[in-house]
């Protein structure tokens, strides 16, 4: 029985050491995921400012064209202009010997007059399209430093997070072939218990008639109780097998609550509470490597699922083991 309880408690923290260990990989997995699908986005922004600071320039080379050619004939009208040529309805009046001469000039010097300002006009937007496309341009190449940038950190990132995730997978299954062999030892011990000890171990405990509270801390409990007799198997959370922190797990999931799915981390949730204050739905965590856990039914009793071979049962706290720590999830 000795090497048997021995045996369990070691297989119990291989148990959580192989849950953490998976939990770390698909952690690991989906950041890296998001990291890759961050460095894709990235290198599209990049590859995008590129293409935008390339229209820009283009915009901008074809509107400083436009607007040097539309100048050149508008400093050649001014220049004419200040020569005494000015082409304008006085000048048409001078130089036309009869009225059908001055209406012809008139009308001729108005459309030209019109042609003038409308160059200038044309002049002028030109000129500003080239100014707006050249900060265009120049906002462009900044964004293609930016986004190029990025999109190289995010690279890095993804990769760095990419091998992570390949030496998790080596130690999830170093942490599985562990449990595996842990597993195999309490097996192989439990075949060896007499028949006293098998009694011992069975059944689901004392009867009792706890007073359930109300809220979510009093539903789990309510639901651990209903798993009563339900087998141990190692990485299970139901509904017909569970582990000592996959029964915690569910039973506040029914009740509304997530927690974690390892000791180690339900050692840290909630508020620590003294053990002559513990009360029902407490979470107790056993031993200094934390490999066990049960929840309070009042200040005597608690659920567990204890190990290979047993049950979901009913003991007395502090039969389970050294009383680590207790942490109250929920009122």
């Amino acid at each position: 029985m000795t090497k048997y309880l021995d045996l369990s408690q070691a297989a119990a923290v291989a148990n959580q050491d192989a849950l953490l260990a998976q939990q770390d990989l698909v952690d690991k997995r989906a950041a890296a995921q998001k990291a890759t699908d961050e460095a894709a986005k990235s290198k599209k922004a990049a590859d995008d400012a590129v293409v935008a600071e390339g229209k820009a320039k283009t915009i901008q080379q074809e509107s400083k064209a436009l607007a040097t050619t539309l100048q050149a004939e508008v400093d050649h009208l001014v220049e004419i202009s200040f020569k005494g040529l000015r082409l304008n309805g006085l000048a048409a009046v001078f130089s036309s010997d009869t009225p059908e001469e001055y209406l012809d000039a008139a009308m001729i010097m108005d459309v030209y007059a019109q042609q003038h300002g409308e160059m200038v006009a044309t002049a002028q937007k030109a000129a500003d399209d080239a100014t707006a496309a050249q900060k265009k341009a120049e906002d462009a190449r900044v964004a293609v430093e930016a986004t190029s940038k990025k999109a190289e950190e995010d690279r890095v990132t993804a990769q760095k997070l990419a091998d992570e995730a390949v030496a998790a997978v080596t130690l999830a299954d170093q942490r599985k072939a562990g449990l595996e062999g842990k597993a195999g030892e309490v097996k192989q011990a439990f075949g060896a218990l007499t028949a006293a000890d098998l009694a011992r171990l069975s059944g689901t405990g004392p009867s009792i008639n706890p007073n359930i509270p109300a809220g979510a801390a009093g539903d789990a409990l309510k639901f651990a109780l209903k798993e009563l007799g339900k087998p141990y198997v190692w990485g299970a959370v139901g509904p017909d097998t569970y582990d000592c922190s996959g029964l915690m797990q569910t039973a506040y999931r029914a009740a509304g609550v997530t927690i974690p799915r390892v000791t180690y981390q339900q050692a840290l949730i909630g508020t620590p509470v003294p053990r002559d204050q513990v009360k029902a739905g407490d979470l107790i965590l056993y031993r200094a490597d934390l490999g066990h856990v049960a929840m309070a039914i009042d200040s005597t009793y608690a659920v567990h699922a204890p190990t290979s071979g047993e049950t979901v049962k009913v003991s007395p706290i502090d039969a389970i083991g050294p009383v680590a720590t207790i942490r109250r999830v929920a009122g």
